[in-house]
């Protein structure tokens, strides 16, 4: 395998021998333990001591999207091209894969404000740990040991026994090494033998308990305060647009260490489907006359072709770009007649948590993480927190028969199907579409009921809780759709005769609404959707980096938009739907299982309708 001059020969026979095992070769003495990273990429220590990344990346120049994920230098992706299996040592990777690593393999290591906590997992039959691997994979330098041992009596050697636990003091982490974790230890997975096959790792059973661990204080959340997303406002000044023979497109000049994927296709469109983010880097990539995407110097010119920009990226004066800063002007102009209310008295909150049923949405199994048992539980929270302190009138669209309304502290969850839509009879949420369109007319079936009952409309609120399943695992944080108004029907009926089994679908069978209303509708959900961004990021959670946090449309192929049908056909004025976190991403993770952070969102939301109607 080539990598290139600059890889060196030690370097490069530990890649030899990591491939062979990889394509099922027998090497004496070598125990590989495997533990998947994402579709297509599996960590594998092999002997305790040899840490790589297996990856079966697609044939051609696509493989220079996917090394692109992990690759601390891109251009060394050549050195792997159309290779059908391959494996990539743990100095070339991004520090962040570095990292994530470490933690799938070693699952009893967390990092407090201390340093790194490691217990041993392999030694004897299953490999030998050694302090110099540790040190070399935490700090950057096997040396570091020496100190090490100097201030750990109990370690007696550089070869680690399992079991044993060592401390990597934080003055000597790599940066990257220094995030403190959120989850409890883990037991490490089994070894497996060398097989073709890179085989799931199942859910492990609980730990043991030991005086060492348990008495281990709890590592506090992280603190993701202080991260800003790019400004696009700036941004969006300096974007250059122009015309040529293959039409009109706006020109961006990439920054130091900026990718098409995420810099350019993620940040300036609505795409959400990786393919089709894969697909607007290629076309990105040709229109720009970009012949290598892994060599683009800072500055590069990057012509993004007009139909694929989100509308506030357009050019000014577009029909676009128009609507879009007279939504922002909406805002503004009702944020200044926001009605009032102590303690949210005549308040209503319709939660919909998402999915349920057969409809599991997106799923983590290695995490034991279930979208629609998340969403559920924050909602749960949610509803706790407004009926026990405030005076908010509260409604749920689902119901989970076992759980009822209790949140959980499952750090774990077993996937269910037992949730129901309340409608008139219950719908057992056997088909997602179905299911979405049920929602809305029960959340419309609830505010006829409340005003009849004397409610004022600009008082109501839906919100959608999801969880986001990103194909890229490098994206994390929460975002928010809100109901962009160009995106909405002014009817809207659902084909199918199952809808005359439901009363509430009966009641009034059409969606409907006038371009007033859609331009009010997206007015007050985008601004309270801000107070939930800032709300959200006083209590240190994570929002969307890359690109708008606050969304009016999904855009697809061919210039298609989507607005999910809770959004376009709920007719309580202020409506949102959040993506929480980032289901494929392993930081995301660790805080979607921790009962604390998904209490801390829960009164983020509830902060967050304080402040819209000035509690």
């Amino acid at each position: 395998m080539a990598l290139g001059n600059n890889i060196h020969k030690p370097r490069l026979r530990a890649v030899v021998i990591a491939c062979l095992v990889l394509c099922g070769a027998r090497i004496a003495g070598a125990d590989v333990v495997r533990v998947p990273v994402d579709k297509g990429a599996t960590a594998a220590l092999q002997d305790g001591r040899l840490l790589f990344l297996e990856c079966r990346p697609p044939r051609g120049d696509s493989g220079a999207y996917f090394f692109e994920r992990y690759l601390s230098d891109p251009r060394q992706w050549a050195g792997f091209k159309n290779r059908q299996a391959v494996a990539v040592p743990f100095d070339l990777l991004k520090p962040e894969v570095q990292r994530q690593m470490l933690l799938l393999v070693f699952r009893a290591d967390y990092v407090d404000d201390q340093g790194w906590w490691h217990t041993v997992a392999y030694s004897g039959k299953q490999g030998q740990e050694t302090l110099w691997s540790l040190c070399e994979w935490t700090t950057g330098n096997g040396l570091n040991y020496k100190r090490i041992l100097a201030a750990q009596k109990h370690i007696e050697g550089p070869a680690l026994e399992q079991g044993q636990r060592v401390l990597i003091p934080r003055d000597l982490l790599k940066n990257v090494m220094k995030r403190v974790t959120a989850r409890a230890p883990l037991p490490p997975p089994r070894p497996v033998p060398s097989a073709p096959a890179l085989p799931a790792v199942r859910p492990l059973p609980a730990p043991p308990a030991s005086p060492a661990v348990a008495t281990a204080p709890r590592p506090a959340l992280p603190d993701d305060n202080g991260l800003e997303p790019v400004d696009l406002e700036a941004v969006t000044r300096k974007l250059v647009y122009g015309e040529d023979a293959r039409g009109p497109y706006a020109i961006y000049r990439l920054k130091p260490g900026e990718a098409l994927y995420t810099a350019v296709v993620v940040r300036f469109t609505d795409f959400r489907d990786n393919d089709l983010i894969q697909q607007a880097c290629r076309t990105v990539q040709a229109r720009s006359g970009i012949t290598d995407v892994r060599n683009m110097p800072t500055g590069q010119r990057v012509l993004i072709p007009l139909e694929m920009l989100a509308d506030r990226f357009r050019p000014q004066g577009s029909e676009q770009r128009e609507e879009y800063e007279k939504g922002i002007e909406e805002a503004r102009r009702l944020r200044r007649e926001q009605v009032q209310t102590k303690d949210l008295e005549g308040v209503v909150v319709v939660i919909d948590p998402g999915h349920g049923g057969l409809d599991q949405g997106g799923a983590n199994r290695r995490f034991g993480l279930y979208e629609d048992e998340l969403n559920y539980d924050v909602a749960c929270r949610v509803k706790l927190l407004l009926e026990t302190q405030t005076q908010a009138r509260v409604y749920v669209t689902l119901l989970d028969t076992s759980q009822k309304y209790q949140p959980t502290d499952r750090g774990r969850f077993p996937h269910d199907t037992d949730e129901k839509v309340l409608t008139t009879p219950p719908y057992q949420n056997q088909d997602a579409k179905i299911s979405a369109n049920l929602r809305w007319y029960l959340a419309n079936s609830y505010l006829r009921d409340e005003l009849k009952n004397g409610a004022d409309p600009r008082k109501t609120v839906f919100t959608s809780f999801h969880t986001d399943a990103l194909y890229n695992p490098d994206l994390r944080g929460a975002m928010v759709y809100i109901p962009g108004a160009r995106y909405r029907r002014e009817n809207e009926l659902p084909e199918g005769a199952i809808y005359a089994r439901f009363a509430e679908c009966v009641q009034q069978r059409e969606a409907s609404s006038t371009a007033a209303e859609r331009r009010r509708d997206e007015a007050l959900s985008r601004n309270f959707a801000e107070d939930l961004m800032r709300a959200l990021g006083k209590k240190h959670i994570r929002r969307h980096l890359e690109g708008d946090w606050i969304r009016t449309q999904i855009r697809q192929n061919g210039g298609v938009v989507y607005l999910p049908a809770v959004l376009r056909n709920t007719q309580i004025p202020t409506k949102i739907l959040v993506e929480m976190a980032n289901i494929t991403n392993t930081t995301d993770c660790e805080r979607l299982a921790d009962p604390q952070w998904r209490q801390s969102f829960a009164e983020a939301y509830v902060d967050a309708l304080k402040t819209y109607f000035g509690s």
